[in-house]
């Protein structure tokens, strides 16, 4: 049920006996050479398309940003950055808060925007609601290990493979490697480098680390359409499934 296809009357019939929307959050930014920019909003709104089929939840409008700034150096990346993207999900929250909305959904397409999201599910929870952060590929990789990822890697690759596999560019696949700083300091991915086996974050521009955009151990060349229909419809159906119990918070 999408709330921009339904009247100002049909909404308010939905609050009268239901309480919760689902609001999605993606970005527009890097993801490797070979997937497009939009990879982070295409995903979770190809699992809100599933979810649909399954469930009469209230579906909100997707916000296609986020916070991206550590991509902002590959042409583009569009960020709004943390305190915006809060500012504009905290707004759209209290107008639905106004209208019934009870228990917040935050379907989320982009690690980046998690730290935000979690400030207005504490915002809503002052307020008297219930928020929920569904980060799409962290619980994919608790569902199967198999699936888990890195960023533009594998995991993202199989997604896209699935959502449409026209904008996957397989022939721009290559290898992604880590830049090394010191003798002693290798970056062992976007965030982080490694110190005598340790694992230190070095917060920074990702381009610093890899020039083609991608990191993770998942390869993107072994991704497949396979992969990403079964991972994508699995997390789309553990999803609802969760929004069932989470309605009795």
């Amino acid at each position: 049920m999408r709330l921009e296809r339904m009247s100002w009357k049909d909404c308010e019939e939905y609050f009268k006996d239901h309480d919760m929307v689902i609001l999605t959050t993606g970005s527009t930014e890097n993801h490797g050479i070979h997937n497009p920019l939009g990879t982070d909003t295409m995903i979770p709104n190809k699992i809100l398309e599933l979810v649909e089929k399954q469930s009469d939840v209230l579906i909100a409008p997707t916000l296609p940003y986020g916070d991206a700034d550590f991509h902002t150096e590959y042409t583009g990346t569009i960020s709004i950055g943390s305190d915006l993207l809060e500012m504009v999900m905290e707004r759209i929250s209290d107008r639905l808060y106004d209208c019934g909305a009870r228990h917040f959904v935050f379907l989320n397409g982009h690690g980046g925007n998690t730290h935000a999201l979690s400030k207005v599910c504490r915002h809503l929870y002052k307020k008297g609601a219930v928020g929920t952060i569904f980060d799409w590929w962290t619980i994919a990789g608790k569902i199967n290990p198999k699936w888990a990822g890195g960023h533009g890697a594998g995991q993202e690759t199989a997604a896209m493979l699935y959502v449409d596999e026209s904008l996957v560019q397989k022939d721009k696949i290559e290898d992604s490697n880590l830049n090394q700083f010191t003798s002693e300091l290798t970056a062992s991915n976007a965030q982080t480098v490694n110190f005598k086996g340790v694992d230190i974050p070095v917060p920074r521009s990702n381009r610093l680390s890899s020039d083609n955009g991608w990191f993770g151990k998942d390869h993107p060349k072994y991704a497949t359409y396979e992969w990403g229909k079964e991972m994508v419809e699995a997390t789309a159906d553990f999803l609802v499934e969760y929004m069932k119990e989470f309605q009795k918070m």
